[in-house]
């Protein structure tokens, strides 16, 4: 069974308590090569988990500012997240515009294929930059070996796209 955000929060939550703009900020920085991840989906997400007893949320007043909700993951939380953990892996799901307009592109000007392939270059280019940008804090936050694995594959996975497109982009003499 894939992970969904529930399971997701929940994980990120076993690590300490934090609060929805922390976990968008881990879902944003840590997770996104590889989970897509919306603002949107974490407040309902939090919602029903406390309603389920799988977090709890306490509530820190704050001057001149809004209040602040900080959720924590309960003793029943972790052994639902424990359980989910261990059950088998799903297959990834690839979706992607871009290869999906370059499969169809059979008629349309090698101008509009390099744009593109062009695009999508820089697109990984930054993601790629942004991701090996933040490796040192991650260290020095404590990252696990296991999360290690998550930034390498990250890292490999955006260098053998590239290479794949700019080997695609060199056959355009444009």
């Amino acid at each position: 069974m894939a992970m969904k955000g529930r399971e997701i929060i929940l994980g990120i939550l076993k690590n300490g308590p934090h609060t929805g703009y922390e976990i968008n900020d881990i879902l944003q920085t840590r997770l996104n090569h590889f989970f897509d991840a919306t603002f949107g989906m974490i407040y309902p997400t939090l919602k029903k988990l406390e309603a389920e007893g799988l977090v709890t949320k306490q509530q820190v007043t704050q001057t001149d500012k809004p209040n602040k909700n900080i959720y924590q993951i309960t003793d029943t939380g972790m052994t639902v997240f424990q359980k989910a953990l261990r059950e088998p892996t799903s297959d990834d799901i690839l979706k992607s515009d871009v290869l999906m307009r370059l499969y169809f592109s059979e008629d349309l000007a090698d101008n509009d294929i390099c744009t593109f392939l062009d695009e999508e270059i820089r697109r990984k280019s930054d993601k790629l930059a942004a991701l090996q940008a933040q490796l040192q804090t991650w260290l020095d936050q404590g990252m696990t070996e296991t999360q290690r694995i998550t930034f390498d594959y990250g890292v490999a996975s955006y260098n053998a796209t590239l290479a794949v497109l700019k080997a695609a982009r060199s056959k355009y003499n444009i």
